[in-house]
C-alpha cells in the first residue's frame, strides 16, 4: 500500500496546510527528508495549537462557526463566539486499484469566546474537545441559558448542552438532558436544531424518529402533529412578518407583509402565507389580515431575522451573474425603512460574481449568512469570514471581526 498523500484543504480559511509529495528519491536519504518534513510540520502544529493559544489568551483563533448575543443580569450584552480550532486537512490514500479522499482533523476542538462587544475584549475562553470533524454547531439563547447543539458526524455523537450566561459554566450536558425524558434513554442517533421553530428534531438509537423538543417551554413531543395540536389551542392575536413573492413563491420579486390574526390560524396556514399574503380574498378565507410594509421590492430577498420590532432582509441590487447584496431593516410598527446597508458596509465575499467563481452564487452562499438582533445590537455573520456589529437604530457599523 502506498503511503497516504495529504493535500491542503481547498477552502482552507485557516491557512493550515499539510503537503505530501511523491518524489524520485530512494533509500535512507529519502526517508531522512520525509522525516525532517514530518518533524517540521509537527513542531509548527504544536506551536499553533498549543503554544500560541497559551501565550495569547485574549486573541480569537480558529474558523468562525456561530455567534449569539447574550443578555446579562446587569442589562449589558455579551457576544458568544464559537470557532473550530481543529487542524483540518484533506487526505488521499492510495492502494492498488483504489484511491480514497476525505477530510480529516487532528486536535479536534472548538473554542467558545465570551466577548464584551463594546471593546471586543475576551472575558472567557472555553475549550471543548471532539473526536472527529466538526460540521455544525448552533448557539441559541433562551430564558437564561445559552444552548449549544452539535450535529453528529463520524465519531462525534449529537450533543445538547446548556451554559450559564453570566459565568460560561456548563449547567447541563447531553446525559443530563437525556435523563429528563424516558423516551430518550437509549441515546440520540441524530439531533438537528431548527432555528426557525426553536425546536430540536431528534432520532433515538432505538428507532424513535420525529421527536421534537421545544426550547421555549422545555416540552418533548412525539411528532410534529402532536406539537401542532398544542399550538392550535392558542387563539391570542399576534402579528408576524412574511416575505412573499409577487405572483408565486418562485418569483424573484419579494415584498414584505405583516400578517395579523389568531396564533392558531397563522400556524394552520403558515405554509401558504408566502404566496397568499398579497391576495386579500385568500387571507379572508384564512381569517387573517395582511398589510404591505412599504411596497418595496426585494430581489431574491431572504428574511434573515424578524422579531416584534423589526424585519431584516438581505437581497440583490440586480439580477444576473454579477450583483451586490444589500441589507435593509424595516420597523414593523410603522412599516418604514430604518436603514439600508450597501456593498461597502457588508462583507466583500457577500458580493456575487459567478463569472469569477460559481460558488459565490446566491444558491451556494445564502446559507452561510446569518443575522441576529438583541436590544440595540445587530450582528451579521458570514461563515468562515467573521462578524460585523451594527447599531440597531441607525445601522452604523460599530465593529468588525475577521475570524
Amino acid at each position: 500500500m502506498e503511503p497516504p498523500v495529504s493535500y491542503p484543504q481547498s477552502d482552507s480559511y485557516q491557512g493550515r496546510k499539510i503537503y505530501g509529495k511523491r518524489s524520485g528519491c530512494a533509500g535512507k536519504g529519502c526517508f531522512g527528508i520525509i522525516g525532517a518534513l514530518v518533524i517540521i510540520v509537527a513542531v509548527v502544529a504544536i506551536g499553533y495549537f498549543f503554544v500560541f493559544p497559551a501565550l495569547t489568551p485574549n486573541s480569537i483563533s480558529g474558523s468562525f462557526l456561530d455567534a449569539e448575543i447574550v443578555p446579562t443580569k446587569s442589562g449589558e450584552q455579551k457576544l458568544w463566539v464559537l470557532t473550530d480550532g481543529s487542524f483540518n486537512f484533506i487526505q488521499t490514500t492510495k492502494s492498488p486499484g483504489r484511491t480514497s479522499t476525505g477530510r480529516e482533523c487532528y486536535f479536534c476542538k472548538t473554542w467558545t469566546y465570551i466577548i464584551d462587544p463594546k471593546d471586543r475584549t475576551v472575558e472567557k475562553k472555553i475549550k471543548t474537545p471532539y473526536e472527529d470533524i466538526i460540521t455544525q454547531i448552533d448557539l441559541f439563547y433562551q430564558d437564561g441559558k445559552v444552548w449549544a447543539f452539535t450535529r453528529d458526524y463520524g465519531e462525534n455523537e449529537p450533543q445538547i448542552e446548556a451554559f450559564d450566561p453570566e459565568t460560561g459554566d456548563k449547567v447541563m450536558d447531553t446525559k443530563q438532558f437525556l435523563a429528563k425524558f424516558p423516551e430518550l434513554s437509549a441515546g440520540l442517533a441524530t439531533a438537528y436544531f431548527d432555528k426557525a421553530d426553536g425546536v430540536i428534531r431528534m432520532k433515538t438509537k432505538d428507532g424513535l424518529d420525529g421527536l421534537l423538543y421545544r426550547i421555549s417551554d422545555g416540552r418533548l413531543f412525539k411528532d410534529f402533529s402532536t406539537m401542532r395540536k398544542e399550538t392550535t389551542k392558542d387563539s391570542s392575536e399576534i402579528s408576524i412578518a412574511i416575505l412573499a413573492g409577487e405572483n408565486s413563491t418562485s418569483s424573484p420579486r419579494k415584498k414584505l407583509y405583516r400578517i395579523t390574526g389568531p396564533a392558531n390560524r397563522i400556524e394552520d396556514n403558515f405554509s401558504s402565507l408566502d404566496n397568499s399574503a398579497a391576495d386579500s380574498d385568500r387571507m379572508k378565507d384564512f381569517k387573517l389580515s395582511s398589510e404591505s410594509m412599504g411596497g418595496k421590492v426585494y430581489l431574491e430577498g431572504i428574511l434573515y431575522h424578524t422579531d416584534k420590532d423589526c424585519a431584516i432582509i438581505i437581497y440583490l441590487d440586480q439580477l444576473g451573474k454579477k450583483s451586490n447584496r444589500l441589507m435593509t431593516c424595516i420597523d414593523l410598527k410603522t412599516g418604514k425603512e430604518k436603514w439600508t446597508l450597501g456593498k461597502d458596509d457588508l462583507f466583500e465575499k457577500m458580493q456575487i460574481d459567478e463569472e469569477d467563481d460559481a460558488f459565490s452564487s446566491l444558491f451556494f452562499t445564502k446559507d452561510k449568512i446569518g443575522v441576529k438582533r438583541r436590544g440595540g445590537l445587530v450582528i451579521l455573520q458570514l461563515q468562515y469570514e467573521g462578524l460585523m456589529g451594527f447599531d440597531f437604530e441607525t445601522g452604523k457599523k460599530l465593529w468588525e471581526m475577521d475570524i
